[in-house]
């Protein structure tokens, strides 16, 4: 079994200080997308009032200088690396915390807030492992991924984390984590031998479950942008005519105006269907980030933003009557602030 090196904070930040700023973004996305990830398989908050919304990651801030974009900070002022978003099942209040006061603040059980530290104790031994393979001179194994692309290795499994996390390292050249390295060489071997396996039934369901939890993660950006929109002023007949313009605007140029309402009706759904229900659910967060341009000040968009460019879709400006009436209704209240 490999030994695993655990590295002090100033030999982590002496690594860092050596990379680009699209490395230490690549990293930050690596941390959020791992933590969203144990957030849904763990289930930490399930015997809680407290429901897991979102996680937004500050890529800069072990930099004093030369800070990049928004600081992040707890509810209680303190300002902060990883900011985890909880929303009260009971009343829907949304808190902004830091790991710390999870407790203090959520009142969530000791246990469970150790549990949690836990877990982000293990994203950052993953990342530790990943600048350390940097620091001896690793970088991205390009070869193998060209190899596995060229070959049609991730056709139809482009929902896999391995792939994400291969299009993630691959733009900014960082070496992946050994696990996920040694996964792409054995599906590369494959390859090579002509067995490239077909998906199974269960590999097909493990797709469809990642298709499902991207969803939920974008519908549950949305509710909290239009619930920072309703805290902001914007009406109930104002936020009904947001909600039914984002809709429209997501359907554009689509034959079918079918729609998932509940992220478990993705797995009933084909692959293509699947994909397809989360291409639109991406341009309904698109819309929403585009017509909260005025308020940013005042609206937390950064996580809405993080998941965009993690899938790749742009946030494109529109002239579409929705996205102008929708923009108008925001900006009256952005005036009246």
């Amino acid at each position: 079994m490999k030994k695993i090196i655990t590295m002090t904070a100033e030999q982590r930040a002496s690594i860092l200080q050596q990379l680009n700023e699209r490395q230490i973004e690549a990293l930050s996305e690596f941390t959020r997308f791992t933590m969203l990830s144990q957030f849904h398989t763990r289930h930490y908050l399930q015997n809680t009032d407290w429901q897991f919304v979102g996680m937004v990651v500050d890529p800069w801030y072990q930099r004093v200088h030369g800070h990049h974009g928004e600081n992040l900070y707890c509810d209680c002022g303190r300002r902060l690396k990883n900011q985890f978003i909880l929303r009260s099942r009971s009343t829907g209040k949304l808190l902004y915390l830091g790991i710390t006061h999870f407790q203090q603040h959520a009142s969530i059980p000791m246990a469970v807030a150790k549990e949690i530290q836990q877990g982000i104790n293990e994203v950052h031994l993953y990342m530790d492992s990943i600048l350390l393979k940097y620091q001896s001179g690793q970088r991205f194994p390009e070869k193998l991924f060209d190899y596995a692309c060229q070959h049609n290795g991730f056709k139809n499994r482009e929902s896999t984390i391995l792939f994400q996390r291969c299009q993630l390292f691959s733009q900014v050249n960082l070496p992946l984590y050994d696990t996920d390295e040694h996964d792409l060489r054995t599906l590369v071997e494959q390859l090579k031998t002509g067995n490239r396996p077909r998906l199974t039934k269960e590999q097909i369901k493990q797709l469809l479950a990642s298709i499902a939890d991207d969803w939920r993660q974008i519908e549950q950006q949305i509710t909290l942008l239009t619930y920072q929109l309703s805290e902001q002023g914007l009406g109930q007949q104002e936020l009904h005519r947001v909600k039914s313009n984002a809709t429209n605007y997501s359907l554009q140029r689509r034959k079918s105006r079918f729609l998932v309402q509940n992220w478990k009706a993705i797995n009933e759904l084909t692959l293509t269907k699947a994909r397809a229900q989360l291409v639109i659910k991406l341009r309904e967060l698109a819309f929403y980030v585009l017509i909260t341009e005025s308020l940013a000040e005042k609206i937390n968009r950064a996580q809405a933003l993080q998941i965009l460019n993690t899938h790749r879709y742009p946030v494109k400006t529109s002239r579409s009557f929705g996205v102008r009436e929708a923009k108008q209704l925001v900006a009256t209240i952005a005036s009246e602030r």
